[in-house]
């Protein structure tokens, strides 16, 4: 346990950053630092804690703007999974947005057509091409009776709305959680391609060049553990997704040019 209430640490796990802070701290914050949290993080209540929402590596800001207003880095917390479970974790989830999506676009699709038939029923009861009649005792009342079938109708068209944006979520996790993209073979070589960039330029690093031609120089050793542990990291994303192609193309090799950035690839 931290000495703080305040303290930030990297879930192996899921490569993001878990926050823990109390609700008298958060409250006392002003407000442009609590719409920080609101922004980059989500609370998670099985966690009791604030988990950004991206990888660790895109929360430059995040972590300056924490050391900023007092909290601590701490340990790393869990293991750092295989990305072959990372993927199946990833579509696991996928397939319970999916579910929870389709759920709410068939209440908003049912409620949508509820407040449609009950403004076509309510419309009904006026004569077609019944006119207002201004100066009568009844103008007021039928205006109002028109307005709420306007209001009626216009909820009608939001629920549906609503609908279509959740559906749309329901597509989106469904492909997600069938993997999709790991059977697009234009995918699968953007991402190889990025992954043997990445361990070109950590091999750089490891050697404390910077740039293709700078000179060589030495490097700390938190430095060497940082880039080593990328690199299998990377690795290891370049083994599943050359491991997808296979699965496309049984005769797939990487190039000759590549094939020293993955020489630990399976064959």
């Amino acid at each position: 346990m931290m000495e703080t209430d305040n303290y930030f640490v990297i879930n192996k796990e899921t490569e993001k950053l878990n926050i823990y802070t109390t609700k008298q701290f958060y409250k006392s914050l002003e407000s442009d630092k609590q719409k920080v949290f609101k922004k980059y993080c989500l609370w998670s209540s099985r966690q009791e804690c604030w988990v950004s929402k991206a990888k660790v590596a895109n929360c430059v800001y995040l972590k300056a703007m924490l050391l900023e207003i007092g909290f601590v880095q701490g340990d790393a917390i869990g293991e750092r999974l295989p990305f072959e479970e990372q993927v199946r974790i990833e579509k696991q989830k996928a397939s319970m947005r999916a579910e929870r999506a389709e759920i709410r676009a068939q209440k908003a699709k049912k409620r949508s057509d509820s407040l449609y038939n009950t403004a076509s029923d309510m419309a009904s009861v006026i004569p077609m091409g019944q006119p207002i009649l201004i100066g009568h005792h009844s103008e007021k009342r039928d205006r109002n009776y028109r307005e709420r079938i306007h209001n009626t109708m216009g909820k009608s068209i939001r629920e549906q709305q609503k609908a279509d944006y959740y559906k749309e979520k329901v597509e989106i996790a469904e492909r997600t959680a069938k993997g999709t993209k790991y059977k697009n073979p234009r995918y699968l070589t953007n991402r190889i391609k990025e992954c043997l960039a990445a361990i070109r330029r950590l091999e750089r690093y490891l050697k404390g060049k910077i740039y293709m031609h700078s000179p060589e120089r030495p490097i700390s050793e938190k430095e060497r553990t940082l880039y080593t542990e990328h690199i299998v990291r990377v690795q290891d994303k370049l083994e599943f997704f050359v491991q997808c192609m296979k699965k496309i193309n049984p005769d797939y090799e990487l190039p000759k040019s590549s094939q020293k950035a993955g020489s630990k690839i399976r064959k």
